[in-house]
């Protein structure tokens, strides 16, 4: 096995801790499966070293590797994942009588069951007669999950989170669930770490049990550990084994679940001191374009290490170019490049369209649909998003087509949920029900129950859907689209997605109403021949397998540690991604993890904007100076015509095509980074670096300014920057309101 030196200097690590930061792509696992082996040939019995891995198929692939890896004369140590170590250990004190004996529920229905008991009680302790929506149970499963990856008390968790205030039942809800769970016999995935940390961390019993058994412990994908898992960590260190994690900070992006990059940066060393830190800089999946334009993007980010990724010679020289399309809207531009793909002879399952959020793939799934193009999801279809279910449903009232579709109760269900009534699901499924039996009697059932209800407002809310129940059949001959507009506006749909449990939630909402109507106006069609064409698209869609002849489509979440020739981008819009009330850092570690699975190609998918326009093409903006751009703040940080020009003249200096390739020029502001990048490749040409500007100095432009720096605005007050669009606008964030500033209007003072 060849290594290079960076790799050799992080797998011939002798005494104490080490930290490894590996940007994407960079052998990681071949450096982790290289210490294995120095460590064994070293003399460390294999019984005193353990492998940790983040999840069953990450632990298999390390265990299958090491069996390749090692000789035969070596055998390889236990790899386990954080929560099957976390239920030995359950099981470990268990025979020693130091936590009940309870069944491991695998079942998250049950929890979730469970989770929606404590919430109605704790709701009903409060005086209240609310009942929470769906998406508010979800949020509330998710607390749970989020006080047990952390240490803090669930009121001290709730705050440090940021929860919305109005949720505040959570913290009494929690306690009844964990009431209920206990008395039921029962622990979940979360408990399998949270108990035994906390047991450890009070029991001295316990402790001794688990405590300086090991020589090493190694970790794969720190960035990803919540601070639960860090106290686990510590405890089966002890005193005497070393630690040795390997990660990027950069790509840190499950915040809810507990991660922060803080566990690889400065909270590292108060739990595991002295470590010595190793970079692995050099990717060998993606070209220099790739690696400039993430190495901008991630820059902006103040709380990580200052890693640069770097292409290694062997690289492809991977292509950027972008997709003008936003994620609701017509896709047929994105269809084009999958099927140009297709043209050239290449696969499909070698392409993947990668989104922030699930519904910004659902426009794009219809139009698969519509083309024949095979995909896999692995998610539910567009016709299973409960959202669209209910659209629908209201159209096939208007059409009436509702009653003789045999999945009517399913329909009226979501219906009555689009948006919320505040009702319990049992409420609704046996109004559903009695509704599909009889379908007369419809409004007057909606009227009886409101007459029960004692809030006004909700009371309210459902007369008016009882009069839509009457009403929506003299729709039948409106447009598809307008029919949609008019239940949006006496729904007000709209204003219900800002009532939901985060801001995903509601983005996710707004963009299936938005995709279903995009669809509608461009068919141009009357209800019942929207209605036929989807039901043929519905009818005709095919069940497609992982791994075959087929598109991938996926969140980025689900993309991490993967990687894809062809990669598209989709919902590169703003508001969207990021999201407006969103931790601005985790979103771009977000951006940079999707940008950084391309080999070959990245095709970013942005809607029509003209400041974005000039900035690729390397011109003036005509766009208005204070207006808010459609296109993400990430693209603007990415530069990513620098990205390309620049990235471009270093391979055809690297591979010979043009040795004397003269560097184009570049935005002041990027000279820094891209000197690095010119040195890490051996180009000795350097960009002029500007002088900074005096302490004194007003002068506009943006390269005075950084993303993280806290202003003072004379209008608007504190705030802090969050983006910089171009040479003289900035982002900035006044207390949660997002602003687009044009520097030199109004003088901006910065706070120290």
């Amino acid at each position: 096995m060849r290594y290079t030196d960076e790799q050799l200097q992080a797998i011939e690590h002798t005494g104490g801790h080490s930290l490894t930061f590996a940007v994407a792509g960079s052998g990681k696992t071949q450096m982790l499966l290289g210490r294995v082996r120095f460590l064994l040939e070293q003399g460390v019995p294999p019984e005193r070293v353990r492998v940790l891995a983040f999840n069953k198929a990450a632990a298999l692939e390390l265990k299958e590797r090491l069996a390749c890896a090692l000789p035969a004369s070596l055998q390889a140590p236990k790899v386990s994942t954080f929560h099957s170590l976390g239920l030995k250990l359950i099981a470990l004190f268990e025979r020693h009588e130091l936590v009940a004996r309870l069944r491991l529920e695998e079942n998250e229905a049950v929890e979730k069951t469970l989770a929606r008991e404590a919430a109605l009680a704790a709701i009903k302790e409060g005086h209240s007669d609310d009942y929470p929506s769906h998406d508010d149970l979800d949020a509330f499963h998710a607390f749970i999950g989020l006080v047990k990856s952390d240490i803090r008390t669930p009121r001290d968790a709730f705050k440090a989170f940021g929860i919305p205030g109005h949720y505040g039942y959570f913290v009494r809800a929690f306690d009844r669930f964990e009431t209920a769970r206990k008395q039921a016999g029962l622990r979940f995935f979360a408990d399998l770490l949270c108990e035994p940390a906390t047991l450890m961390l009070t029991n001295p019993r316990a402790l001794a049990l688990v405590t300086n058994k090991l020589d090493v412990v190694i970790v794969d994908e720190f960035q990803d550990v919540s601070r639960i898992q860090v106290e686990l960590l510590t405890r089966l260190i002890g005193t005497r084994a070393t630690l040795n994690a390997v990660g990027d900070d950069s790509q840190c992006i499950y915040a809810w679940r507990g991660s922060r990059p803080e566990f690889m940066g400065e909270d590292f060393d108060r739990f595991f001191p002295d470590a010595t830190r190793y970079t692995l800089t050099r990717t060998f999946r993606f070209g220099h374009r790739v690696s400039l334009a993430a190495a901008m993007l991630i820059e902006n980010n103040r709380n990580r290490m200052a890693t640069l990724c770097v292409s290694a010679p062997s690289t492809p020289q991977t292509a950027i170019d972008v997709v003008r399309a936003s994620a609701s809207g017509d896709q047929a531009a994105v269809v084009g490049v999958i099927e140009g793909w297709r043209r050239d002879g290449r696969s499909l399952r070698d392409c993947a369209v990668l989104a922030r959020l699930w519904a910004q793939t659902l426009g794009l799934e219809l139009e698969f649909m519509d083309r024949g193009i095979p995909y896999f999801k692995p998610k539910g279809d567009v016709f299973t998003n409960r959202d669209v279910v209910g659209l629908l449903g209201w159209l096939r009232l208007a059409d009436g087509s509702l009653f003789a579709d045999t999945r009517a109760p399913e329909i009226i269900r979501a219906m009555l949920a689009t948006p919320t009534l505040w009702l319990p699901a049992k409420t609704i499924g046996d109004l559903a029900d009695a509704i599909a039996r009889h379908p007369a009697g419809a409004r007057s059932r909606l009227f009886d129950l409101a007459a029960k209800i004692r809030k006004p407002y909700q009371a309210a809310k459902i007369r008016d859907r009882a009069d839509l129940w009457s009403e929506a059949p003299s729709w039948s001959a409106l447009p598809a689209a307008e029919a949609l507009r008019r239940y949006a506006s006496r729904t007000d749909l709209i204003e219900s997605f800002a009532r939901s449990a985060s801001r995903d939630v509601a983005s996710e909402k707004e963009i299936a109403y938005q995709t279903l109507l995009g669809w509608a106006t461009r068919s141009r069609t009357l209800i019942g021949d929207f209605l036929k064409r989807l039901d043929r698209l519905r009818l005709s869609r095919q069940c497609y397998e992982a791994g075959g002849e087929v598109v991938l489509l996926s969140t980025i979440h689900q993309a991490k540690g993967l990687e894809w020739p062809l990669v598209i981008v989709t919902g590169l819009e703003d508001d969207q991604f990021p999201a407006n009330r969103s931790d601005s850092e985790e979103e771009r570690r977000l951006a940079y993890v999707a940008f950084t699975r391309a080999k070959e190609q990245l095709q970013l998918v942005i809607p029509p904007d003209e400041r974005f326009d000039a900035a690729w093409e390397g011109r003036e903006s005509r766009g208005p100076g204070l207006s808010r751009t459609p296109a993400s703040r990430f693209v603007f940080e990415a530069r990513l015509g620098t990205a390309v020009s620049v990235g471009g003249a270093v391979s055809k200096r690297l591979f010979g095509a043009e040795p004397e390739a003269k560097l184009p020029d570049a935005p002041p502001e990027a000279t820094g980074l891209l000197n690095r990048y010119l040195e890490a490749v051996g180009i000795p040409e350097r960009y002029a670096v500007p002088k900074p500007p005096s302490a004194s100095s007003h002068a506009d432009g943006t390269q005075r300014w950084a993303v993280g720096d806290r202003i003072r605005h004379r209008v608007f007050g504190e705030g802090r920057i969050v983006g910089l669009r171009d040479k003289d606008v900035l982002d900035i964030d006044f207390a949660g309101h997002r602003r687009s500033i044009k520097v030199g209007i109004v003088p901006l003072e910065r706070i120290r």
